[in-house]
């Protein structure tokens, strides 16, 4: 029976690593130190991406830094508690022997087993304190870790630049947040110190085979050099198949976040059943590869349960005949068991602890390929040079586009602005853009915002070339009104603020009003301090513009871009709107990218752009002259319908 109950206990102490995760915190962890607020902001990108497992674990190693003294606390438990595991199998060996000399032999000594009992259950009480703290220190430190990882993986991706946002889906990155950087918390933690214990009581229970009897032990470890080279194969094949997985799943995030993301539209085209098997063939897909995984893994810790079982059966019928011959006791055979039986569950647990850090391995290689890339265009959130700003204080703006190639990233082939596309703005003028769909327009105020790199000639704000000046000190110049404005969650008044943090409540509800934001929202309960819903659905297209206009109102920039600004308003909400721009414009520099005639006809310049390129120029009277004019033709296409 003791080998079963030791089979028992073993069971017991494995499964408290897959436990480790469940406490209780009972301080507050809120507090970042010094350390840990330097990795956050910090940013080393390499050239390439870390692939190898080496260089991974070195970056997983530095990320940890700030929760070492946690992690170290932590492993040193084991110290207490393996060490009360080890003692067990030979204080069981040691009762049986005297157990069986007690009922063989006279003594006047008594012995009690169940003292011994006793004393040992006071050691395992002491091991389970050890495995208490083990689990709490693990836990605190596991979520520090993937808190800091998020946020330095969100601040990544933030630094990109817009053609990365084209070129990547939206769903790929929130599971890279959620999915992938949680993985890595099992690999840095939980997994790493049930490795290092598995390690230990691998070393202690196979060192005390040895002293125990080193005939046996040789036998015992026969099956342990094929399961090594195993594992380093399966290993290889686990991350890449891991990496898939995650792939797939990020496909599936995808799908839902898209089909969310325009759930009025999938309702009116009654699309519910194909957003459905869209998302549940993703779905199916990313499963059968885990599947996949999964019967990779499942194979591995077969072969090794067979083998270190196997290896227990061989030592249990060798080490019976050496009882039979009188070269071991029958307490030094039953202890020689338990620590095979410990040796055979540990390396059990090693092959499991593998195979996890590997699938770890396969989502950080995922969460550094962001972290790592090299943004082509500089961000203002890790660094923001203002000493060299040619703007301040200035109330408009000049502009000059020289010789000006672009073409999206996505297209690298197709020519959306130029080649050789060249305009002067003067300093306070407002000029127009008109053209057809797809003619570059709105194009143009991206380029000028500099979300783009051109692939060819400059852009030059008041005589400065703007690849040469900090993005941030640009897009601070410029404040723009698209044709579909975004609104975040949270209310009018957040959005408003939104184009001028430390803006006062007084500043704000001026803004509110001079947009005749305040026409709207004082018919609400609320006030300025309604709820605008996910992406502004609680508002009104017309509405949302309003807000919109009043966000660059409060921002006041000596630059405006005003791509369809009023496109959505009724005629009597476009003229007061119209007005508060007049107000707001004043002076300034205002690009007009429109069709509607009494936007046109305010402009000071008016340019026809075709293909990317400019084909005519002048004032709204000049080009309604031309009678084979793009602009006039333009003009009688929308009075004709």
């Amino acid at each position: 029976m003791l080998p079963t109950s030791l089979l028992q206990y073993n069971i017991n102490v494995s499964s408290q690593r897959q436990n480790s995760n469940i406490s209780v915190v009972k301080e507050n962890i809120s507090s970042e130190s010094s350390d840990d607020k330097s990795i956050i902001n910090s940013n080393s990108p390499h050239d390439d991406t870390s692939t190898s497992n080496s260089e991974i674990l070195n970056r997983l190693y530095e990320l940890s830094q700030p929760e070492r003294k946690l992690i170290l606390a932590s492993a040193s438990t084991l110290a207490v508690t393996s060490s009360i595991t080890l003692i067990l199998p030979w204080t069981c060996g040691y009762v049986l022997d005297t157990a069986i000399l007690e009922a063989t032999t006279t003594s006047d000594q008594q012995f009690s087993p169940f003292t011994i009992a006793l004393g040992l259950f006071g050691l395992t009480g002491t091991a389970g304190l050890g495995v208490y703290a083990r689990s709490l220190m693990l836990n605190i430190a596991g979520n520090r870790i993937v808190s800091r990882i998020r946020r330095r993986l969100f601040s990544s991706i933030l630094t990109q630049e817009s053609a990365f946002f084209d070129q990547t889906k939206t769903g790929d990155l929130i599971s890279r947040l959620a999915n992938d950087s949680y993985f890595i918390k099992s690999a840095m933690t939980t997994e790493a110190v049930g490795g290092l214990r598995g390690i230990v009581m691998s070393i202690g229970s196979t060192s005390l085979l040895f002293y125990t009897s080193p005939k046996l032990a040789m036998v015992s470890l026969l099956s342990i050099p094929p399961v090594f080279l195993m594992a380093r194969v399966v290993g290889r094949k686990l991350k890449k198949k891991q990496k898939n997985v995650q792939s797939s799943h990020a496909e599936a995030t995808d799908a839902a976040e898209e089909t969310f993301g325009g759930i009025k539209t999938v309702q009116l085209f009654n699309n519910q059943e194909l957003e459905y098997n869209k998302y549940a063939n993703t779905v199916i897909k990313a499963h059968d590869k885990e599947i996949d995984v999964g019967r990779l893994k499942a194979a591995f810790d077969g072969v090794v349960h067979v083998a270190a079982n196997g290896s227990v059966l061989l030592v249990m019928g060798f080490g019976g005949t050496l009882v039979l011959g009188g070269e071991l006791s029958a307490g030094d055979l039953s202890s020689f068991l338990m620590y095979s039986l410990l040796m055979a569950g540990n390396i059990s647990s090693l092959s499991g602890t593998y195979t996890e850090i590997q699938k770890s391995m396969a989502a950080a290689g995922r969460v550094f390929d962001i972290i790592d890339r090299i943004p082509k265009i500089s961000s203002p959130l890790n660094e923001k040079d203002t000493t060299n700003n040619p703007f301040e204080h200035v109330e408009s703006i000049s502009i000059k586009f020289d010789n000006v190639g672009f073409s999206y990233p996505t297209r690298a082939n197709v020519p959306v602005i130029g080649p050789n596309f060249s305009l002067d703005i003067k300093a306070g003028e407002n000029i127009a853009l008109v053209g057809g769909s797809g003619s570059g327009k709105s194009t143009i105020g991206l380029l000028l915002s500099r979300l783009y790199n051109l692939d060819e000639g400059q852009i030059l704000l008041n005589g400065q070339d703007i690849s040469e000046l900090d993005p941030s000190i640009v897009r601070e110049q410029i404040g723009v009104v698209s044709q579909e404005p975004l609104l975040f969650y949270g209310s009018i008044t957040d959005n408003i603020r939104y184009g001028r943090p430390n803006a006062t409540d007084e500043e704000v509800e001026e803004a509110a009003r001079k947009a005749h934001v305040t026409n709207f929202s004082d018919t609400l309960p609320e006030g300025l301090e309604t709820q605008v819903g996910s992406r502004g659905t609680q508002l009104s297209g017309g509405q949302k513009q309003r807000v919109a206009i009043a966000r660059v109102m409060l921002k006041d920039p000596p630059l405006v871009i005003l791509d369809e600004a009023t496109s959505a308003l009724d005629a009597r909400s476009e003229y007061h709107i119209n007005q508060a721009l007049k107000t707001m414009t004043a002076g300034r520099t205002v690009i007009s990218i429109a069709h509607r005639l009494s936007t046109v006809k305010e402009a000071d310049k008016i340019a026809v752009l075709k293909s990317g390129k400019i084909v005519e120029q002048g004032n709204f009277d000049e080009l309604i002259e031309k009678k084979d004019g793009s602009f006039r033709r333009l003009v009688e296409q929308q009075l004709t319908g």
